[in-house]
Order: structure tokens, then sequence, then C-alpha cells
């Protein structure tokens, strides 16, 4: 078989950047992609909804860190420098009339999908509107587990060519390693709300704004005053404390910086404002008793976050083990951080409202979406992310209206 046109393709620090192919179309016409929002996606990237794209086997997964499920079927494989999600693989027993789980010594058939993030362009391509469409995004996908739908009411048009299906029903591989993690709790009578990676090498809790919640100072969030319009109104002169909004929430929203994208593997990331001082670690001891402490990078045990430097004075914490994205943070604000809302299990749904009032009036840096990709790659990003921002302030105007 002849496999499809070759995918440039790389993380962030440069370490899994190879070309892949596309795998071989069986019709006419591009691949269709999905955005998944299932729980196991949502808890093991860090982001609220991810992407891939079906390739051929890679030529290379060195300097990636494999992770298997708990079905020990799917593998996903993340950058052990900067995190970056780039492939997905399904092993899946070859017929023998069985219906039981796979040996590890069986003979496998493999199915291997790349992180769309991570795509750069295609080596056949032209740097022109007449590219070929190579992927094209079809449906929305294992919503029903996210109960509010996560951020497919936000996506529903791309390019204004397709308007996105919506199907509910889970076939996302079984995630019960996650249901036994309480969403709501209370923390020495304080109310709290869990947050973990897949593998629960990270668990942390979030408390309501405090008095300690005003106390860092921060320049405004691109979210807020894009930084490419060079106003002075960035620096935050009147130290409004943006981060805290009303209802004891924190402000959350999206992200299409070209770092975000190529620390995570997926185009958008999805990001709550919280203070340091309201975020508080689940260590578990060789006892196996779990001791919760206050957030202090500097003293968290080793082999539970790798810290990655994407720019100078910029930090971003992954999990070691499964790879999800965990914080964001700088030496300029230290005591306010980034944290991935996919991380957060809150009873009402994946967005988590009843914590996070999410910004409708724009994506952050969303004009980067194509930043260094080229041609059809670029234009797929920049509709996505055109459509999500619309669909981000259709809501935002409808929420006003109905209040």
């Amino acid at each position: 078989m002849t496999p499809g046109p070759k995918l440039s393709i790389s993380c962030h620090c440069g370490a899994a950047k190879q070309g892949v192919y596309l795998r071989e179309k069986l019709s006419r016409g591009p691949q269709d992609i999905n955005l998944c929002h299932c729980d196991a996606c949502r808890h093991n990237i860090g982001l609220l909804c991810v992407s891939y794209a079906g390739i051929e086997p890679p030529d290379s997964v060195q300097g990636l860190v494999e992770y298997r499920s708990t079905t020990r079927t799917v593998s996903r494989f993340f950058c052990a420098t900067c995190g970056c999600h780039i492939f997905w693989r399904l092993k899946t027993a070859l017929q023998d009339g069985s219906n039981a789980e796979p040996r590890d010594d069986a003979p496998q058939g493999e199915w291997w999908a790349v992180a769309t993030g991570v795509i750069i362009g295609s080596e056949e391509e032209s740097s022109g509107d007449d590219s070929e469409v190579l992927i094209r995004y079809a449906k929305h996908i294992n919503t029903a587990g996210t109960k509010d739908g996560g951020l497919s009411p936000f996506i529903r048009n791309i390019g204004g060519l397709l308007d996105l299906e919506v199907a509910e029903t889970s076939s996302a591989p079984p995630t019960s390693n996650l249901e036994d993690v309480n969403s709501g709790i209370s923390v020495d009578g304080e109310e709290a709300l869990n947050a973990f990676c897949h593998c629960k090498t990270v668990r942390f809790h979030i408390t309501r704004p405090n008095a300690a919640s005003k106390l860092p100072r921060s320049n405004f969030a691109d979210l807020i005053v894009p930084y490419h319009t060079g106003s002075p109104q960035v620096r935050n002169p009147d130290d409004d404390k943006w981060w805290l909004r009303p209802g004891s929430k924190y402000l959350a929203g999206t992200c299409a910086c070209r770092s975000c994208r190529l620390t995570s593997g997926f185009e958008i990331q999805t990001w709550a404002f919280v203070p340091r001082a309201n975020i508080f670690f689940h260590i578990n001891r060789a006892s196996e008793e779990t001791t919760i402490v206050p957030l202090d990078f500097a003293t968290l045990p080793p082999n539970i976050l790798t810290s990655y430097e994407s720019s100078e004075g910029v930090r971003r914490e992954f999990c070691s083990h499964c790879g999800a994205t965990v914080f964001w943070r700088d030496r300029w604000r230290p005591e306010l951080i980034d944290v991935s809302v996919g991380l957060l299990n809150a009873d009402e749904g994946a967005r988590a409202e009843t914590w996070l009032d999410w910004w409708t009036g724009r994506v952050s840096f969303a004009e980067d979406a194509g930043l260094s990709r080229t041609g059809e790659t670029a234009r797929r990003a920049i509709y996505l992310i055109n459509g999500l921002e619309d669909g981000l302030k259709r809501w935002g105007k409808e929420r006003l209206e109905s209040s």
C-alpha cells in the first residue's frame, strides 16, 4: 500500500522532529478527524479536548515516554523534555475468534495517530491557498462524560464550511481508574475542588478565593489585553485583581499560542488562573498515607512533576509519568499560577462553572494560531481558533442577555 502525504512534525524542544506519513486514504477527499472530549484524554493531556490524525507507524519514538492506559491496548507517547504529546497508538489482537484482552506476547495489529498540534505542514504542499486539504475536523466525540459539553458548544463551525456533529455517546476506553476520586471535597472545613492527572501521580486541590488570593500582582493576561496591541494597560497600572471573579470564582480562558500548542500537542489550551496560595498538593508517602501541603515547587518530591523552561523565565510543569500538562508560571508573577482545566474534577462538568468564570471576549494569542506552520495546516488551525472565538463570543452574548 502507498502511504499518504508526508507531514513534518515537531514538539517545542525539537526532540520529536521528524516526518510521518498520513494513513492511506480509503476514499477520495481529506481524512476526517474528531475532537475528543473523553475523561481519559482530558486527564491524560490536561486540556478539554484533543484531536489526532491517523498515520502510518512512525520511524522513531526515541526520546519519547510511552504511557500505557489500564487496558494495555492504548499508549500515548510524549516528549520526555518538554512534555508535548506526539503519538497515540492502539494495539489490537489479530483476529483469532477470542474476545479476550490481548496478551503482551500475542500477535498485534497497530493503529497509530499523531497529535494535530505538532503538525507543521505537509512536505508536498505549497504555501499558497491552493494547497490540498488533507485533514478535516468532522465531529465532536465522547462529550457525554463532560456533563456540560466541554468546549463542544463553542466549536460548531470551522472555516464557515462545516457544522460539526456532536456524538454524545462515549466509545472511549474504560476509565475506571478515574472514578474513585471525589470532585467537591472539604478540607479543614473549607470547600475545595479536586484535580488529578490520568495516572494520579499528580493530585491537588484548589480552594475558594480568600484574602491571600488578592496578594499577587500581575500584568493583565493576553486574554484580556492583547499584547500585540502594545497597550500600556497590559502592565495593569491600577493593580486590578483580574483573576478573581464574581461569585468566588477564578478566571479561565483558552489559549492558541505556539508554545502552548507545542508543549501540549494540541491547538487549544485551557487555563484557569489560580493564586499559589489556593493550590494544595496531595503527596502519597511510602506508608500509603497522603500528605496535603501548600504548593511549593522547590520542596515537591522528585518524579512527580517535570519542569520545562519554554522561554526565559517561563516554566511549564507536566506529570513525569503520564505527561499531563499541569501548570504554567513565570518569574514575574510567581504567586499566580495557570492551572490546566482538563485536570479539574467538578461535579457540574468539565468547564467547572461553579468555580470558573470563562472569558468569552477572545482566545488568547488567537493571532498566533498559524505561527510556524505552513499551507493547509496553518489555515486549518486558524479556522479552528476563529470558530472557537466566534462560539465563545456568541455564548457570552447569550449569557448576558439571559441574565
